[in-house]
C-alpha cells in the first residue's frame, strides 16, 4: 500500500524545471491599472506644454539647409548637354568624398574668418574678454553642430545648422558654404591645370618627333634614290606585315597612354602635381589613420573639456594643446606618407606594365623585320619607306588626338556645367522654430509620463512576491494549480461570506469556483483511490475552513458520503461552521480512547458529517502522529468515502506536518495578495517529501479572476440559470 501511495505521489507532482522568470500577465495588469494611464496620460500633457513654453523662452533653437547636387557632367566638350545620369555606386561615392571635404577643418576655418560671421551672435559668443576672438573653440563646436545630410535616392547633399538666433543661421552656412564651393573651384582648376601642363609638354614632345621623321624620311629617299617600286601589298609577306604593323601601332598607341600615366603618377611624386582627392581618401582609409584620428578625438574631446574648466594659459591646456597639434602633424604626415606609398606602387605598377609593352613591341619589331627580309629582294626600299610612313602616320594621329585634348580640356574648364558639384538651394532665414515643436512636445510628455507610470507598475509586478493569480503559482518548483477562487466582493451575487456558500448562494461565481475546484481535486482522487485529503495554508488567515466545508458540500453533492475532521487544535472553527459546538466532544477525545468514532461523529442538514475538535484540555498536537490517529483514519477509510482534515497553518504549527504522513493526499490553500512565493515553496519543499501526494494549489480570494473572460462565462451560467428557473416557475 506505501509503495502504491509513493507511486501516486509521484505521478500527481511532476518533476518540473523552474522557469526562468516570474509570468506576467500584461492584460490583467492594465486592467487593474488602467485608471493611471489616462491620469499619468494627462498629467504628461500638461508637463509637455509646461516643457515647450519654457525651452522656447531658454532653449529654442532655428535649423536651416543649403543643399548641393551631384551633377553627371559632361563627357566631351562639345556636347550640348549634360550626361543623362550617374551609377547610385558613384553618386555615393562623390556625395561620401564631398561631405567629408564639408567638414575639413581648413574649410570651416576659413568660414569663420568670413567678415559676415562678426554680425552673428553666435560668433561673438566666442570674443573673449580681451576682445580676442577664440576661431578655435568655434570651428571645434561647428564641426560638432554641422549636420550633412545625404539625400537617398537622390543626387542631393548638403549643409544642416541649427542655432539659438533665426538671423545667425543663414549668415552661418552661406559662410560655409561659400568656402566650401571656394575649395571645390580651386580643387577643379588645379587639376585642370595640371592635366593642361601635362598635354601641353606631350604635345610639344609630338611635335619634335614628327619633325625628326619627316627629315628621317626626306634624307632616306635622297639616300636610296626611290622614284618608284613595283607593288608588293598582295604577297603573303606583306599581309603578314600588315597585321605585325596593325599591332604594333595599338602596342605603341596604349604604351603611349600608360606613359601619360607614368608622367602624371611620377609628377604626384615630384611636388609639380597636387594628389587627388581620391589619393587622398584612399590613404585616409588606411587602418594606421583611423587609429590615429580616434587619438586624436580622444584628445581633442579633452581639449574641450580642460578650455571648459580651465583658461587657455593654464599648463595643461597648453600641453593637451600641443598633443592635438602633435597628432593633428602626425596624421597629416602619415597621410603624405601613404599617398607617396601608393603613388610609388601605382609608378611601379606603370613601369612593369611599359616594361611589357615594350617587350611586346620589341618582339613585334623583330618579327616584322624577319618577315620584311623576304620582301627585302623585292622591294627593299619600299618596305622602310612605308615603315616611315606608317610612323608618320602615327604621330600625326598622335598629334591631332593631343590637340583635340588640350582644346577640350580648355573650352570644358570654361563651361559652367563641367563641375561635379552645383549649389541647388540657398540658405533661408527660418521663420518657425525647429525646436521646440508643440506638436511634439505634448505627445512625448503624455508618452514619457505613460511609459514611466506603465514602468513602474511592471517593475513592481516583477519585483512583488505576494501570489496575485494562477500565473504566479506555476512559477513555484514543483506547483500546481487546484483552483481558483474569487474574491467574494467580485461576485455578481453579493454574498456577504464566502462560508457554505454552495448551501447559501448556489448560483454565485464563488460557489461555481468551488465545485470547478472540486472536480478537478475529484478527478485526481478517483484516478489515484485516495480516500483522505489534507486540507492546510501555509499562513494564517488564508480561508482553509471555508475552502474544506465548501469542497465538502460539493463532494457530498456528488453523492459521496463525507466527513470534515477538524484537526485545527489552535483555533478549531469547522464545527462551528455548521452550527456545532467547537469544544464538543472530538478528534481529541477519539486519541484518548475514552469514546468511540461513532459518539463524536454529528450529522448535518448538508449531508456532510463533522467531527469538532474535541474538549480543550485533551488538545495535543503531539498526539496527531500517534498510533491511535492512524487507527482512527482507517475506520474513517471504512465509513466515508471522503475524509477531509482541516489543519493548522503550516508555518505557526508543526501539526499539519505530522498529518501528510498519515493521509493520501494533500491540498495547499494559498490567500491571494497575501502570501508570498518562497513562504510557499518553501512549504512545498517540506510537504513533498511526505506520504501524502500533493494534489496542487487552490488560490483563495483572487482579485480580478471574475473580470474578462472569466466574468462573462460565469455572468452566462448565472442568467442561463435565472432562465431556467422562471422557465420552471411557469
Amino acid at each position: 500500500m506505501a509503495l502504491q501511495q509513493q507511486t501516486n505521489r509521484a505521478v500527481g507532482t511532476p518533476n518540473r524545471p523552474m522557469p526562468k522568470g516570474r509570468a506576467i500577465d500584461p492584460v490583467r495588469v492594465l486592467r487593474r491599472h488602467w485608471k493611471g494611464i489616462p491620469i499619468f496620460a494627462f498629467v504628461g500633457g500638461i508637463l509637455g506644454l509646461g516643457a515647450f513654453f519654457i525651452f522656447s523662452a531658454v532653449y529654442p533653437l532655428y535649423t536651416a539647409d543649403i543643399m548641393f547636387e551631384v551633377r553627371p557632367g559632361v563627357s566631351e566638350a562639345t556636347d550640348i548637354g549634360t550626361v543623362d545620369n550617374l551609377s547610385d555606386k558613384t553618386v555615393e561615392l562623390v556625395q561620401a568624398t564631398q561631405v567629408y571635404l564639408i567638414r575639413q577643418r581648413g574649410i570651416l576655418i576659413e568660414a569663420v574668418s568670413d567678415r559676415t560671421m562678426l554680425q552673428t551672435t553666435w560668433l561673438n559668443s566666442f570674443v573673449d574678454s580681451n576682445g580676442v576672438l577664440l576661431i578655435d573653440d568655434a570651428v571645434d563646436e561647428l564641426e560638432e553642430d554641422i549636420y550633412t545630410p545625404i539625400k537617398k535616392g537622390t543626387n542631393l547633399y548638403g549643409i544642416s545648422w541649427s542655432g539659438h538666433v533665426a538671423s545667425d543661421v543663414p549668415i552661418i552656412l552661406n559662410a560655409i558654404s561659400s568656402s566650401y564651393m571656394k575649395r571645390v573651384n580651386e580643387l577643379d582648376n588645379q587639376i585642370y591645370r595640371s592635366n593642361e601642363r601635362l598635354f601641353d609638354d606631350e604635345g610639344e614632345n609630338i611635335k619634335l618627333a614628327l619633325q625628326d621623321l619627316n627629315d628621317e624620311i626626306q634624307a632616306y629617299i635622297m639616300q636610296q634614290g626611290i622614284t618608284t617600286l613595283d607593288d608588293t601589298r598582295f604577297s603573303q609577306d606583306m599581309y603578314e606585315i600588315q597585321q605585325l604593323t596593325a599591332q604594333l601601332t595599338g602596342s605603341r598607341s596604349e604604351l603611349s597612354a600608360t606613359q601619360q600615366t607614368y608622367l602624371q603618377v611620377a609628377a604626384k611624386l615630384e611636388g609639380t602635381l597636387a594628389p587627388t582627392m581620391e589619393d587622398q581618401l584612399l590613404a585616409e582609409r588606411d587602418p594606421i589613420i583611423a587609429r590615429q584620428v580616434q587619438t586624436l578625438e580622444v584628445l581633442q574631446a579633452n581639449l574641450r573639456a580642460l578650455r571648459e574648466r580651465l583658461a587657455p594659459s593654464h599648463p595643461q591646456v597648453r600641453e593637451v594643446d600641443i598633443s592635438v597639434r602633435a597628432t593633428e602633424e602626425q596624421i597629416t604626415a602619415k597621410i603624405d606618407e601613404i599617398i607617396r606609398r601608393n603613388l610609388n606602387a601605382s609608378l611601379k605598377e606603370l613601369a612593369d606594365h611599359q616594361d611589357v609593352l615594350t617587350t611586346g613591341i620589341e618582339r613585334t619589331e623583330v618579327e616584322i623585320e624577319k618577315k620584311d627580309a623576304g620582301l627585302r629582294e623585292l622591294a627593299a626600299g619600299q618596305a622602310q619607306f612605308e615603315h616611315l610612313i606608317a610612323r608618320r602616320k602615327q604621330l600625326e594621329s598622335q598629334r591631332d588626338d593631343n590637340l583635340r585634348l588640350v582644346a577640350s580640356l580648355r573650352l570644358m574648364k570654361l563651361r559652367s556645367d563641367a563641375g561635379r558639384v552645383r549649389r541647388a538651394t540657398e540658405a533661408m532665414e527660418p521663420r518657425e522654430k525647429s525646436f521646440p515643436e508643440l506638436e511634439v512636445m505634448i505627445p512625448a510628455g503624455m508618452f514619457i509620463c505613460c511609459a514611466a507610470f506603465v514602468g513602474l507598475v511592471f517593475l513592481r509586478e516583477l519585483t512583488d512576491q505576494k501570489i496575485r493569480s494562477a500565473s504566479d503559482i506555476m512559477i513555484i518548483p514543483g506547483a500546481k494549480v487546484a483552483g481558483v477562487l474569487p474574491d467574494i466582493d467580485e461576485d455578481p451575487e453579493e454574498i456577504e461570506t464566502p462560508e457554505l456558500a454552495l448551501l447559501n448562494n448556489k448560483e454565485g461565481v464563488f460557489a461555481e469556483s468551488c465545485r470547478q475546484a472540486w472536480v478537478g481535486i475529484d478527478r485526481t482522487l478517483q484516478r489515484s483511490s485516495h480516500q483522505t485529503m489534507l486540507v492546510l495554508a501555509a499562513a494564517p488567515e488564508a480561508g482553509t475552513t471555508t475552502v474544506i466545508g465548501n469542497l465538502a458540500v460539493a463532494a457530498a453533492s456528488a453523492g459521496l458520503k463525507v466527513v470534515i475532521v477538524d484537526c485545527n487544535f489552535r483555533r478549531p472553527a469547522a464545527a462551528s461552521m455548521f452550527d456545532i459546538d467547537d469544544a464538543s466532544v472530538g478528534v481529541a477525545d477519539l486519541l484518548t480512547g475514552s469514546v468511540e468514532i461513532e459518539t463524536v461523529t454529528h450529522q448535518t442538514d448538508s449531508g456532510v458529517s463533522i467531527i469538532s475538535a474535541g474538549t480543550p484540555a485533551n488538545r495535543l498536537y503531539q498526539r496527531l502522529g500517534s498510533e491511535r490517529m492512524k487507527s482512527v483514519l482507517a475506520q474513517l477509510r471504512s465509513n466515508f468515502d471522503l475524509v477531509l482534515i482541516d489543519a493548522p497553518p503550516s508555518i505557526v504549527a508543526g501539526d499539519a506536518i505530522l498529518l501528510a504522513n498519515l493521509v493520501d493526499a494533500i491540498t495547499l490553500i494559498v490567500r491571494s495578495d497575501r502570501d508570498e512565493r518562497g513562504l510557499i515553496a518553501r512549504v512545498l519543499r517540506e510537504l513533498v517529501e511526505s506520504r501524502g501526494e500533493m494534489l496542487g494549489v487552490t488560490l483563495n480570494a483572487a482579485k480580478g479572476t471574475t473580470g474578462g473572460y472569466f466574468r462573462k462565462n460565469y455572468l452566462a451560467m448565472v442568467n442561463y440559470a435565472e432562465v431556467v428557473e422562471s422557465d420552471e416557475d411557469e
